[in-house]
């Protein structure tokens, strides 16, 4: 099953996704509503068709060759547009956002249903017969042509949306809260608040084990435990998985070690489908990549061609949502125990890993301002109080005085360093 939803949202997330389905819808509707027009009594005199509004047989041509070839022509402006944005967000935010745009629903739903219209009026178009045609009696199919016209009267509401829409999502505002928001799922995934029963914390890897390599070079992208337990009870062996979900893995590197050994090659190839390697990092199973990408906001925005330092304290305050969440909840499970037998064992992020990357990536950008150093003195104090790990609390202590440091090495202004030592008590007794 899990395996499953992972290909699935891989597949779902890719862009031409939504725009294959809604081709197909128009194909099926354009058919449909075509078969429901010669099923209809001829006429418009017929009680069926009465309200039908009919333009006749040259002029049921012209609308729909205008409807089909006015969408396609903004279907292609809609399309340049998305693209000249996620050039703009890759130099301005990180070439890791773009498949944030790639994978937005709603870029995907407006060429989607802009490129399925003329896909549906083409079908519809070559249904239309007149007398002099010499193929079958003449025949406008009344209802799929008014329906075409239904249809590009909402084309032209969706494309003021989506005008709306695109200009919104290169607000950096939009950009922080949809970065925030993937590193909250993947927090609530590897954080629960409650661990699983079967689920256990053990320290040390076990020693040896028949090694299985991963097969290929790549990042692991995604990882169906589930079928790995299944495989693990099933085999009556206890498995562990060596790299962490966003490692990167060679060919020729471990992938998993088994017990008993002799089993390793018997199971090889069933182990290997169960983990997805990809050529890049996803932000869906990979918490620290979830977490880079909101860091990477804050720091490019202290970058000197940007010298945006309200957003890195935005990006900041986002960050700090998301742990306080995870220094907040036991350390996650990492182990499998299935009948007192300990079944499947991988790795997991640190908490320290977590707490540590926000205070090393942006303190090094931050001693130039001072609303920055006060932003992550806060985060400081925020995972200080919400931690129930008391190797967190001195963890984030030691990171203030690294930043106090750093910034008296930086020879500030008398007064910007006294704001921030002041700061800095404030919160330390609060």
């Amino acid at each position: 099953m899990e395996k499953l939803s992972s290909s699935w949202r891989r597949v779902s997330s890719n862009f031409w996704f939504v725009p294959a389905v809604c081709v197909l819808i128009a194909v099926v509707l354009a058919q449909s509503v075509v078969a429901l027009d010669r099923w209809l009594p001829e006429g418009l005199d017929s009680p069926w068709v009465a309200w039908v509004y009919a333009v006749g047989i040259d002029g049921s041509r012209a609308m729909l060759a205008a409807i089909g070839g006015s969408m396609l022509g903004v279907a292609a402006t809609a399309f340049s547009i998305t693209i000249s944005v996620i050039a703009t967000a890759s130099s301005t935010y990180g070439p890791r956002l773009v498949r944030n745009f790639m994978a937005d629903r709603w870029n995907q739903l407006v060429l989607g249903v802009l490129v399925s219209t003329f896909i549906y009026s083409l079908l519809v178009l070559r249904t239309i017969r007149s007398a002099s045609d010499d193929l079958a009696q003449p025949f406008v199919p009344h209802l799929a042509v008014n329906l075409a016209v239904l249809i590009a009267v909402a084309d032209v509401a969706l494309v003021v949306y989506f005008i709306h829409h695109i200009a919104d999502s290169v607000q950096v505002d939009t950009l922080v809260r949809g970065a925030r928001r993937r590193l909250l799922g993947v927090i609530e995934r590897w954080h629960p608040e409650e661990v699983p029963e079967e689920l256990v914390r053990t320290v040390r890897h076990r020693d040896g084990g028949g090694g299985i390599t991963a097969g290929a070079d790549g990042y692991v992208a995604g990882v169906d435990f589930e079928r790995l337990r299944d495989h693990a009870e099933s085999g009556d062996v206890e498995i562990e998985l060596v790299p962490r979900v966003g490692d990167h893995v060679l060919a020729s590197e471990p992938l998993f070690r088994v017990w008993p050994e002799h089993r390793a090659e018997e199971l090889q190839d069933r182990l290997r489908r169960c983990v997805r390697l990809s050529d890049s990092r996803s932000a869906d199973e990979d918490v620290r990549f979830a977490e880079q990408q909101v860091v990477e906001l804050a720091v490019r925005a202290l970058s000197p061609s940007t010298n945006d330092p309200y957003t890195a304290v935005n990006a900041i305050e986002e960050v700090a949502s998301a742990l306080v969440r995870a220094v907040s909840r036991p350390l996650p499970g990492n182990t499998v125990v299935m009948d007192g037998v300990h079944r499947l064992r991988y790795g997991t992020v640190g908490i320290d890993e977590l707490v540590d990357m926000p205070f090393d990536q942006i303190r090094p950008h931050a001693t130039g301002h001072v609303s920055v150093l006060l932003a992550l003195v806060d985060l400081a104090a925020r995972l200080e109080e919400a931690s129930i790990h008391p190797s967190v609390q001195r963890q984030v202590r030691e990171h203030v005085e690294v930043l106090l440091d750093q910034f008296r090495d930086s020879a500030p202004h008398p007064r910007d360093l006294a704001r921030v030592e002041q700061h800095v008590r404030v919160r330390s007794a609060g």
